[in-house]
């Protein structure tokens, strides 16, 4: 999955040329195209990465999702026809990673981030959270990955109004980010001392909470804010993981829908 190990890296030129001229789909196409399937594997990869980051190209949200859903499913695909099973489980592995990618870049939650989310752009960040919580147990991820997965489910969910399925998701994110607390004998309560897993959960489930009509929720927000402020002080990846967090709830708390949408 590392972009500096793809054995195709040359052709990124030809691949940009073919994105400025014909967009994602035209791109798309002309990968499908590709006979072999490691190179279909490597030529989606690139698209997917790059176009994600704006990597010398005009970035918008529609061709994130056209290329990166592109990518998903060949490697997905994959999986289901590859013979062997270490292979089968490794193209497997990248659907999931690149999932989980393209939820995580969907989420309206980011610094220097802020095209308009669609109900489309949220739609798909739930499937690409189902899909992620389905492969996640299938390979055996263990309780952050799961978490992972049930924060871009809620995220996703609360971006479309829908905060009491967010809830529901948010506490499932907090009860598997628990179950590793437990096993690594660390706080099970939102706090300084915490792991990030339970913070950012236990966060989104308050903020969840609140704007679900919970009006006691927002205190225990604050304290979760406060816990990721006393974290800014340290001197390890503690203190880039509390700015994350920070920066997260903030502009969540900017940019989502105040009360609940009726679907």
């Amino acid at each position: 999955m590392n972009i500096q190990q793809n054995p195709f890296e040359d052709r990124w030129p030809d691949l940009q040329d073919i994105f400025t001229a014909s967009g994602a789909e035209g791109l798309v196409s002309y990968i499908h195209d590709r006979e072999e399937s490691i190179e279909r594997r490597a030529l989606f990869l690139m698209p997917s990465q790059r176009i994600s980051r704006g990597q010398n190209i005009t970035r918008n949200l529609d061709d994130v999702v056209t290329t990166s859903r592109a990518a998903i499913d060949e490697f997905f695909q994959q999986s289901q026809t590859e013979q062997d099973p270490e292979q089968s489980r490794l193209r497997l592995e990248g659907a999931n990673i690149l999932s989980y990618n393209l939820a995580a870049d969907l989420a309206p939650c980011w610094v220097d981030d802020d095209e308009t989310r669609e109900p489309r752009h949220h739609e798909e960040g739930i499937r690409c959270a189902n899909d992620c919580l389905k492969w996640r147990e299938e390979l055996e991820k263990g309780s952050v990955a799961l978490s992972m997965a049930w924060w871009a489910l809620g995220v996703h969910q609360a971006g479309l109004g829908n905060w009491h399925n967010s809830c529901e998701s948010f506490q499932g994110a907090l009860e598997t980010a628990l179950e590793d607390a437990k096993d690594n004998a660390t706080p099970e309560l939102a706090g300084p001392e915490s792991s990030f897993s339970v913070n950012i959960a236990t966060g989104w489930l308050e903020f969840a909470k609140w704007r679900s009509g919970d009006a006691s929720s927002y205190d225990r927000f604050l304290e979760v804010m406060s816990a990721f402020s006393l974290q800014l002080d340290r001197q390890d990846e503690g203190r880039e993981e509390a700015l994350a967090g920070i920066q997260q709830l903030e502009i969540a708390a900017q940019r989502l829908p105040k009360k609940e949408i009726s679907s």
